[in-house]
């Protein structure tokens, strides 16, 4: 809508000086004046940019800037022409930064300067000049100004200024003058916004008032319509804003079908229409009209109505003049354009003043020398305004004097809009206004109609309430792709909308709405997203109009994961999984990952419960995530992880058939998957070593050429597919004695100890375990030491029959050499086996998680380490607030704890150590939360003079809520208890 026009106000000096560092020092100021230019300017208040001039028409030139980058209150706007013209000033707002010279005159120069301006600071000037357009004989080669088309229009919002002062209708004489605009489609959305800039320069020229000038206005097309009375405004400024507000109707051009309407509407009594006062119609069309204007427009001037007609563009000129009153030269006017139209508002102005002030002469004139007695009027008083609700009031007044006709009572809002009516017989004292809209203020007047002449208005307004809401609104029985909202119903109401949207954050989320009849008052929302937090609002609907919206968040549940994932069958190379399954479940995306997350695989399975990885890497930790697979999307993730054990070592390593120099080793395979053997073998005490690559299929190995008398120690290592290779195992024998002359006797055999393998492994302690049925064996001789060998071994004997034996305590996560030799009555050792084991190191518990978060408590849970531990430690404290730590002890057979009395909406980080006979492991380390115990988000609405209403956030669990609410002026309160619902309407 076009903006008012700023006319310049007052004279300024001749252009003067410019701030430092301006483009140069124009004329001086004449003596006694000051130039706005010559106020102070500052260096850091930044400029305007990029002046530019662009010539519309004849007489109008539009000039355009950029606004400076940086804060600004507005614009000062200074432009001078030369030669003979004398230097002029606008104040333009901040928000526009165009402006437009009505009075352009293209054989002159035009001198421009934009200042902004903050406060008592200028910014520098941005300074241009247009040049004066340029005859055929002295063009040369200078760049003209772009020029527009006629028809191209003006911005709506630019700034209208003129070298001179509109002109104003200053008369005593008043006028009821009614404007007949046409709508058709022939003028176009956009030309008619030049025509609601015609009208508002129009109503500008008169001085307007109930007991002044009154303008109504009707628009026509295929059917006229009244947009407002004579009497409808009181005050200049109500007209404009009503002009600006006009809308475009559309349809056809029947002319002679509107002049009838204003004759038989527009100019009566109850209208407005003042009887003794001169009657004013103004036509403004731009076609011909498709029915016969000759006979209305003859009624309109027999009734004493001067009509003025102006054409546009299309419209028939020989129409025009068989419209307008005579003579024609001053009633008729016709332009080629809808963007040259204000050229003629000055004009038409003069001669409608002129007529008025004709009129109101010729009038009085008439007047009967002997005043004729006339009836009793005036007007009705004592508004009232009662039974308020959100769309409807009753207006009570008392009756007027005299016989009264009929009672028209008029009625718009304040803010804006078209004026409805209503007329109730003279007998009336009171009428309901009824399809209004709520929270609204209304303007109201009543006038009381006479056979002959209407009273002024009875003037009042009242405010219509604000529509109630919907209450208790609630959402329940979340499952992952549905809930249900519920709420109270609302008297008086038509229906309900509710919209409701995931809060996705990503603002691309749609939007979904339901309609339903006030019979319903709860919904089952479906196909929502798993684990998705929704909005969801309801309206009450009141007809056409819609209560403000009360608003509730939830989340849908997540999809149902797996539980309880365990392994078990875990080798070097496999694990079997397995887990419980939830309900509905189509099948599960099981993926498994290596520690340095270099190798994911992935598999589908159907609705089962287990699954068989294979083809893994020993002494590897693995992450194991299993997710459930429905209908409606995956579930999120169960996972743990495992860690292979290490390739096994060859079985049963043993030495036979020992002789002065050669002995032959044997074993057991421990894995299909073997694809070679390294054996080696040396003195026990020192000396060269030997080593062969034996095929994995093969399980027995020859050693020759050794030296009797002598302790070997033979190490055979598994290498398997994935190069990994077995701890080695060792057998120790000891080659016989060079044989002499004497008669050889037969010894019994001696063989070493079988299946020779530590288990059951501490962070503290082995057990070796062995086999050797030998009934000869009187005793075992068992040694222990690190690799290193940094201290002397540890030595045990154990007794006949033994096979197996606790070595403790050792060091954490350290490997141990083991050598077991069997011991013979006759003081020889028999043949020793040796293998190799590691204790456990001191691991921590893992997987720590929070649940059943309170206001005051919360629990804690993890899994157990590897190693056996004798406790564990718990240690929590605030993170926020200065507190010491605190701490609890369970026992090895807890995993779960619950933490209690701590601090609400506190944040606490906690540890979970694990306690060893020797010390403690390092703590598995987590934060947790406890809820918010107070009210959030605590705001208010629907303020008025006399209420208010509160909303806040909804608290988990709390079953009532308490408001207050205190006078800043005084020390009264009053509280409110309220049950379930998370708002309050309060009256003060």
């Amino acid at each position: 809508m076009p903006p008012k026009k700023r006319h310049l106000t007052g004279v300024m000096g001749q252009m003067c000086r410019v701030c430092p560092g301006g483009q140069k020092d124009a004329e001086v100021p004449p003596e006694g004046e000051q130039s706005t230019l010559d106020a102070p300017c500052s260096d850091s208040m930044p400029s305007p940019r990029r002046l530019r001039f662009k010539v519309i028409n004849s007489n109008k030139l539009h000039i355009l800037w950029k606004e400076p980058k940086g804060a600004f209150d507005k614009y000062k706007f200074l432009y001078n022409y030369l030669p003979g013209g004398h230097p002029r000033e606008i104040d333009v707002p901040k928000s526009e930064s165009k402006v437009i010279i009505t009075d352009y005159n293209p054989a002159k120069d035009y001198i421009v300067h934009v200042i902004a301006v903050k406060g008592s600071q200028q910014s520098k000037p941005l300074q241009g000049t247009h040049k004066a357009e340029q005859t055929d004989s002295d063009k040369g080669g200078e760049t003209q100004p772009q020029r527009l088309r006629e028809t191209d229009a003006p911005p709506d919002e630019a700034n209208e200024i003129s070298g001179v002062d509109p002109f104003v209708c200053h008369t005593e004489a008043v006028a009821d003058i009614v404007i007949l605009v046409d709508g058709s489609w022939s003028i176009g959305r956009i030309n008619f916004r030049l025509v609601r800039l015609f009208l508002e320069n129009l109503v500008n020229a008169f001085d307007i008032g109930i007991d002044k000038t009154r303008i109504g206005l009707a628009q026509y097309s295929g059917d006229p319509r009244i947009e407002w009375h004579l009497n409808a405004y009181t005050t200049k400024d109500t007209v404009i804003d009503a002009v600006k507000n006009l809308p475009y109707k559309g349809g056809n051009t029947l002319t002679g079908l509107a002049l009838t309407y204003i004759l038989e509407n527009s100019f009566k009594p109850e209208s407005g229409s003042r009887p003794g006062v001169p009657k004013i119609g103004i036509l403004i069309t731009d076609g011909k009209s498709q029915d016969d204007v000759v006979p209305p427009a003859e009624s309109l001037r027999d009734a004493g109505v001067e009509l003025f007609a102006v054409g546009v563009k299309n419209a028939d000129e020989n129409e025009l003049q068989s419209i307008a009153s005579e003579p024609d030269e001053g009633h008729v006017y016709n332009v080629a354009d809808f963007s040259i139209m204000s050229s003629i508002v000055e004009g038409l102005t003069k001669i409608v003043c002129e007529q008025v002030q004709h009129q109101d002469k010729e009038i009085k004139t008439k007047l009967p020398l002997e005043p004729i007695e006339q009836p009793e009027t005036g007007a009705p008083s004592d508004f009232l305004a009662s039974e308020v609700t959100a769309n409807s009031f009753r207006v009570t007044w008392s009756p007027a004097p005299g016989k009264v006709e009929k009672y028209r009572v008029v009625y718009y809002p304040a803010q804006g809009g078209r004026p409805d009516e209503l007329v109730v017989d003279g007998g009336e004292s009171s009428v309901l206004l009824e399809h209004l809209s709520s929270q609204t203020l209304y303007e109201v007047a009543v006038f009381a109609v006479y056979a002959t002449a209407a009273s002024e208005a009875l003037r009042g307004s009242a405010d219509t309430l604000v529509l109630a809401t919907v209450s208790r609104l609630e959402l329940l029985d979340m499952s992952p792709s549905a809930m249900r909202a519920r709420w109270s119903a609302v008297a008086g109401a038509s229906g309900y909308m509710l919209l409701y949207a995931p809060l996705t954050g990503e603002g691309d989320a749609e939007e979904k709405e339901l309609k339903v009849s006030e019979a319903i008052t709860e919904l089952e929302l479906e196909g929502l997203i798993p684990d998705t937090e929704y909005s969801v609002t309801v309206y009450a609907l009141y007809g056409e109009e819609a209560s403000d919206p009360v608003t509730h968040q939830e989340t849908t549940l997540p999809l149902s994961p797996p539980s309880n994932l365990q392994f078990s069958e875990i080798t070097h190379n496999s694990a079997h999984i397995n887990w419980e399954p939830p309900q509905r479940v189509k099948g599960y995306r099981i993926s498994w990952v290596k520690a340095d997350g270099l190798v994911e695989e992935e598999v589908e399975v159907g609705p089962v419960s287990s699954y068989d990885i294979g083809d893994l890497t020993s002494l590897m930790e693995y992450s194991v995530a299993v997710s459930a697979l429905y209908d409606e999307g995956q579930s999120e993730s169960l996972t743990d992880g495992f860690t292979t054990n290490p390739v096994p070592g060859p079985l049963g390593l043993r030495a036979s058939d020992v002789s002065e120099d050669s002995m032959r080793v044997s074993w057991d395979h421990s894995a299909n998957d073997v694809v070679l053997y390294k054996l080696s073998w040396a003195p026990f005490t020192g000396g060269d070593a030997k080593e062969v690559i034996l095929s994995g299929s093969v399980d027995s190995y020859a050693l020759t050429g050794l030296r009797p008398s002598t302790e070997y120690e033979a190490m055979l290592t598994a290498v398997f597919k994935d190069k990994s290779e077995s701890d080695a195992v060792a057998v120790m024998a000891t080659t016989l004695a060079r044989t002499t002359t004497i008669a050889p006797t037969t010894a019994a055999p001696r063989h070493a100890p079988r299946n020779l393998q530590v288990g059951e492994r501490t962070t503290h302690s082995l057990e070796a375990s062995w086999v050797l049925e030998d009934p000869l064996v009187e005793g075992y001789r068992v040694s222990y030491a690190t690799p290193e060998r940094t201290h002397s071994p540890e030595v045990v004997f154990l007794p006949a029959g033994s096979s197996s034996v606790l070595l403790q305590p050792l060091v954490p996560d350290t490997w141990y050499k083991v050598t077991l030799t069997p011991l013979y009555p006759d003081g020889h050792d028999g043949v020793s086996a040796a293998t190799q084991g590691a204790t456990l190191p001191l691991s921590s518990p893992s997987n720590l998680r929070v649940s059943e978060e309170w206001y005051n408590r919360f629990r804690l849970t993890w899994d157990p380490p590897t190693s056996p531990p004798t406790g564990y430690r718990v240690v929590y404290q605030p993170m926020t607030a200065p507190a010491p730590a605190l701490d609890t002890v369970v026992g090895a057979n807890v995993n779960s704890v619950v933490v209690p009395n701590l601090q609400s909406g506190t944040e606490y980080s906690v540890q979970v150590s694990a306690s060893f006979p020797t010390t403690n492991s390092e703590p598995a380390l987590g934060t947790a939360k406890t809820l918010f115990l107070g009210v959030s988000g605590l705001s208010t609405y629907q303020v008025r003079p006399n209420s208010m209403c509160v909303q806040w956030q909804p608290l988990s669990h709390a079953t009532m809520y308490r408001a207050s609410i205190q006078s800043t002026l005084s020390k009264y309160q009053t509280y409110k208890a309220l049950y379930y619902i998370h708002y309050i309407c309060m009256y003060i």
